[in-house]
C-alpha cells in the first residue's frame, strides 16, 4: 500500500510539474486540479503601462467588401478588379479569335444594401498592360495607383441597378456592353491572360458597399456569343472570366484632430502598441501559475453604435520610435499563438493576459508589448478610441498560486 501511494504522489508531481513547463503557446494555461491548502493570492498594479498608436497604409485585399464612395472622410474613389482569361484562351479559342460572334459581355457585382434603390455614377474602364496584372491585391495602394499611366484603356459605360433576379434575393449593379467596337478592342486583348478592371466613381458623397471575391457573392464577367449549329440554327451560348483578385484603394484622411491623449484602433489604418514593465511581477515566487481570471484594463469612451472587433497580439520585436500617431511602412510583426481575448464591460477594454503574462515571466517569450489591431471583419472606416494608459487609466489585476 505505501509502494502504491508514494508511486501515485511521484507520478502526480511529475504532471504537475510537465504542465508547468508545457510551452505550447498555442494553448492557455489552465488551473490543474489542485489538492491541498492551495490559495490563490491576488496582485493589482497601477500606472505601469504605456501605448502608443501607430498608422499603417489601408490593406483591404481580404476583405469581404468593396467600396465606392465617401464615409467618414475615407474617400473611396477606384476599386480594381483583376480577371482572367486563361481558362477562356483553352476552352473557347475559337471565340476568342473571332470577337464578331460575340453578342455583348456582362460584369455584375452584389450588393450588400438590399434596400437601395439608387447608385451613383461608377464608370468602368479596362486598362490594358503589358504585364499580366496591373496590382496586388495586399500591396496596391491609393497613393501608388494613377489610372492616367495606362495609355490603352477602353471606357465600357456606367452601372445600372440589374433588374430583378428572381434566383436570388441579392440586389447587383451591372454593365451590359453591347457596342461592337468595344467588344471587339476587349476581345483584342484576351491573350493576355490577366486583365485589370477599374471602377471610378467622382461624387464621392454617395456610399455602396458590394461583395468582393472573398465573399460568398463574387463579382462575376460574362461573355454572351451566337451558335450555329449543323442545321442553321443560332442560339446564344456563354462562359465566364473568373475574378483573380479585387480590392477597393482607400484615401485615407487626416487625423490632425484626433486627441493626443488616446489610442486608436481600427478605421483600416490604425493600430496600437501597450508596453509595461515587468519589475512589479518580482514579488511572484520563483514557481507559481497565473489563473485564467488575470486582466489589463483600459478605460475607454466606448460607443455601443461603433461595431468593433480588437486583436491582441504579442510583440515579436522590439519598437524604436516612442512618438505617438507614427507612419510605419509595414506592420509591426507579431506572435498570434498567444490567444488574449478582449471584450467592453463597464467602461473599460477588458484583455485577458493570463498566458502571455505567464509565458513572458517564465522567460518562455521575450516581452516587447501586446499589439492591438483590428479584425477584418470590421467595418475599416470605424474607430475605437482608448484612453492613453500613460494618463493613469490602466490596471493590471492577476491571481496566482504558488507550488511550493
Amino acid at each position: 500500500m505505501k509502494k502504491f501511494l508514494l508511486r501515485f504522489i511521484i507520478i502526480g508531481n511529475f504532471s504537475f510539474l510537465f504542465f508547468l513547463s508545457c510551452t505550447d503557446k498555442n494553448y492557455t494555461v489552465t488551473n490543474p486540479n489542485y489538492e491541498g491548502n492551495f490559495e490563490f493570492q491576488s496582485l493589482t498594479v497601477d500606472n505601469i503601462v504605456s501605448g502608443r498608436s501607430y498608422i499603417t497604409s489601408p490593406k483591404l485585399g481580404n476583405h469581404e467588401y468593396l467600396y465606392s464612395g465617401s464615409k467618414n472622410n475615407y474617400n473611396c474613389e477606384f476599386t480594381l478588379i483583376d480577371i482572367t482569361s486563361y481558362y477562356a484562351l483553352n476552352a473557347y479559342p475559337d471565340i476568342i479569335a473571332s470577337p464578331d460572334t460575340v453578342d455583348s459581355m456582362i460584369l455584375k457585382i452584389y450588393l450588400s444594401d438590399e434596400s437601395l434603390i439608387q447608385i451613383p455614377e461608377i464608370l468602368l474602364t479596362y486598362l490594358h498592360s503589358e504585364n499580366d496584372s496591373i496590382f496586388h491585391e495586399d500591396e496596391t495602394l491609393f497613393n501608388e495607383f494613377d489610372p492616367n499611366e495606362f495609355p490603352d484603356k477602353i471606357a465600357l459605360g456606367t452601372f445600372q441597378l440589374s433588374q430583378e433576379d428572381t434566383n436570388s434575393a441579392m440586389n447587383s449593379i451591372e454593365i451590359i456592353i453591347k457596342d461592337t467596337a468595344n467588344i471587339r478592342d476587349f476581345m483584342f486583348y484576351l491573350d493576355d491572360t490577366s486583365k485589370c478592371l477599374l471602377l471610378s466613381q467622382t461624387e464621392t458623397s454617395d456610399f455602396i458597399k458590394i461583395y468582393s471575391s472573398e465573399s460568398n457573392y463574387q463579382p462575376e464577367f460574362y461573355i454572351f456569343y451566337s451558335v450555329t449549329d449543323s442545321t442553321d440554327s443560332s442560339y446564344v451560348s456563354s462562359f465566364s472570366l473568373p475574378v483573380l483578385q479585387d480590392v477597393t484603394l482607400i484615401n485615407t484622411p487626416e487625423f490632425l484632430f484626433l486627441p493626443q491623449d488616446s489610442l486608436y484602433i481600427g478605421g483600416s489604418i490604425f493600430q496600437s502598441i501597450l508596453e509595461f514593465s515587468l519589475a512589479p511581477f518580482s514579488v511572484l515566487p520563483d514557481q507559481f501559475l497565473i489563473k485564467e481570471d488575470s486582466y489589463l484594463y483600459l478605460e475607454t469612451p466606448f460607443d455601443e453604435t461603433v461595431s468593433i472587433n480588437v486583436l491582441a497580439y504579442t510583440l515579436s520585436d522590439s519598437i524604436d520610435s516612442s512618438e505617438h500617431f507614427i507612419t510605419v511602412d509595414e506592420e509591426y510583426s507579431v506572435d498570434k499563438s498567444i490567444y488574449m481575448p478582449n471584450w467592453f464591460e463597464d467602461g473599460k477594454l477588458k484583455i485577458g493576459i493570463q498566458s502571455y503574462l505567464q509565458y513572458a515571466l517564465t522567460q518562455e517569450i521575450e516581452h516587447f508589448g501586446i499589439n492591438l489591431q483590428g479584425s477584418i471583419n470590421n467595418d475599416p472606416f470605424s474607430i475605437l478610441s482608448v484612453v492613453k494608459p500613460d494618463s493613469s487609466y490602466s490596471t493590471i489585476s492577476i491571481e496566482y498560486v504558488s507550488n511550493q
